[in-house]
């Protein structure tokens, strides 16, 4: 004889993230639950259906279960929904009344989601994706409200040292086949993950939070190291949101290496992020992590008293047992884990079906060795030369002339030699009595010329000089030898403007510019060449929404015209 504890499975998601709230839809994690769940479904007997906005051709009417809640159909309005008690809403507007014996199973079900369901007394099982994901092949996570269905996961939860010999193993990889370090060894380095604009990891209190939001303790971080380092995420290509970090924090550079290459580097002191996944990897890598925002779809206050915590499970979940657990269908005295099938599942069964790895990848060398600058000596940037090591972020690779840019940013991080005192060669030709300076020169030339690169310097703006031709710019600037500054960061940010100086409506090729040649010099103090303004800083514009883009690079042409001027 058998038992039933439910009679229909519901597959659901966010479905107020959806077009009638201005936001991207991702049908696909839902029918990939459908799918997933349908053999072990269907040969227990279980009906299942699915639910969908309108917009996607189900039948919930989002824009009225918006009104409903007094909220408007933005972004914002959806940041709401995620915390609002939607229980009233339940079988209006073709959202499911849930109810006694119905399994809800979901793919980053919000909290309202949650305690909607478990209000009408529906039971359900949320899945995702479990955000370690350096294991050679990637698991779930998931949580339930439903007791029976928490013994089953912790049936099959994954052993915690797992994750421990994996991260083992990947920093072993990195320390043979890269650097030790971070750009130099001397430098303590904080990092900072960037995450995509629209996550429910960012709802905080029903809004979502940007870097802006979290300037204040990201500063008082940053002044405990040398170097605090962006590291966008990979698949958002907009960098407008990490802007006001570079606009607040002097010391800011950023990168594109390999996430575990720089959670293996030995000077990395912290990783810091809004409330990335990247965070909970960090603790693997024994490199103390720091959430800036407290996320509303964790927080205990917001969800069932019965929700459990996330248990990360293999892609056995899907199994037939597992199931047959989950919903009560054994055999009376059959013990919930006596008959297992753990071996007969592939163990690529996600990575095969999400055909990503989100950061883990076989080819990623380890950091790269950077040398450090000799002053006096001219660096130019080409296959083989050490700058090429300087190149830290938004490059593409090199053409006739030097290394191009790629992007809205790019950025270079050159080690210094210690600059408190003249160099003994220097000392010989220079006079004890009069001061010194450290004089930096940069040699550019754009792609085209309506291509507008403006260099930022310790959060200013630096004029450039026109060398020769219309395209070629050079930039000459001091730093001042301070004993403390032990690297030189140049960031470019780069747009395009039409030939009169409106907005480009129409490009064959992207703005860029390619970088030429670099040189550090020590100078007698004969007065400033061209030194970064002190009286007033021009600050990074938001790069987006391109519309304002050209009134934004406008102003800041004419702010560094009247610096220069």
């Amino acid at each position: 004889m058998t038992t039933r504890r439910f009679h229909h499975v519901v597959f659901a998601d966010d479905f107020f993230r959806s077009s009638a709230n201005g936001l991207q839809y991702h049908v696909a994690n839902r029918r990939f639950l459908r799918g997933f769940f349908d053999s072990a479904l269907g040969r227990l007997g279980l009906p299942a259906s699915e639910v969908a906005p309108m917009s996607e051709g189900g039948r919930i009417d989002v824009a009225r279960l918006m009104d409903r809640l007094e909220l408007p159909c933005t972004p914002a309005g959806w940041a709401r929904a995620c915390v609002t008690d939607l229980a009233p809403l339940a079988g209006r507007d073709g959202m499911p009344a849930f109810g006694p014996g119905c399994l809800v199973i979901g793919w980053g079900l919000t909290p309202a989601q949650q305690c909607c369901i478990d209000t009408c007394g529906a039971s359900y099982l949320d899945i995702e994706i479990d955000p370690r994901r350096f294991t050679e092949h990637l698991h779930f996570c998931a949580r339930t409200n439903d007791p029976a269905i928490e013994a089953a996961l912790l049936a099959r939860r994954v052993d915690e040292e797992l994750f421990w010999n994996h991260a083992s193993a990947l920093k072993g990889r990195f320390a043979r086949h890269g650097a030790g370090s971070l750009f130099d060894a001397r430098l303590r380095v904080g990092l900072f993950f960037g995450q995509s604009l629209v996550d429910l990891s960012l709802v905080s209190g029903g809004r979502t939070m940007h870097p802006a939001s979290v300037i204040a303790p990201l500063r008082e971080l940053a002044r405990g190291v040398d170097l605090l380092v962006v590291k966008p995420h990979p698949y958002e290509p907009a960098l407008h949101d990490l802007a006001p970090i570079a606009r607040a924090i002097p010391n800011v550079a950023w990168t594109r290496e390999n996430t575990y290459a720089l959670l293996s580097a030995g000077n990395v002191h912290f990783a810091a992020s809004l409330s990335s996944s990247v965070l909970i990897e960090a603790r693997y890598f024994r490199k103390p992590a720091h959430a800036l925002i407290r996320a509303d779809r964790n927080a205990g206050e917001l969800l069932p008293a019965a929700c459990s915590g996330w248990i990360p499970v293999g892609a056995d979940l899907g199994s037939k047992d597992f199931m047959a657990a989950a919903c009560g269908m054994e055999e009376e005295g059959t013990a919930v884990d006596a008959v297992r099938s753990f071996a007969a599942w592939p163990s690529t069964a996600i990575d095969r079906a999400f055909l990503t790895r989100w950061g883990l990848d076989d080819r990623a060398a380890g950091l790269p060795a950077v040398a450090e600058l000799q002053l006096d000596r001219p660096y130019l940037f080409r296959p083989g030369s050490p700058a090429t090591g300087w190149l830290s972020h938004g490059w593409s690779g090199f053409d006739g002339e030097g290394a191009r840019s790629e992007g809205e940013l790019a950025c270079l991080v050159v080690p210094l030699p210690a600059l408190s005192a003249p160099s003994q060669a220097c000392v010989q030709s220079l006079s004890h009595r009069q001061p010194y300076r450290v004089e930096v020169r940069v040699d550019y030339c754009g792609n085209a010329r309506s291509t507008s690169v403006h260099a930022m310097f310790d959060g200013m703006v630096l004029p450039s000089q026109q060398t020769t031709g219309a395209r070629r710019r050079s930039l000459v600037f001091e730093v001042e030898p301070a004993a403390g500054r032990k690297c030189l960061v140049l960031q470019f940010v780069v747009a395009g403007t039409g030939v009169r100086g409106g907005p480009m409506r129409r490009r064959a090729a992207p703005p860029a510019f390619t970088i030429r040649k670099l040189q550090v010099s020590l100078r007698m103090g004969r007065g400033v060449i061209s030194a970064p303004p002190k009286a007033k800083a021009v600050r990074w514009p938001e790069l987006h929404p391109v519309r304002a883009m050209a009134r934004r690079v406008r102003a800041l042409i004419d702010s560094a015209r009247g610096i220069a001027g």
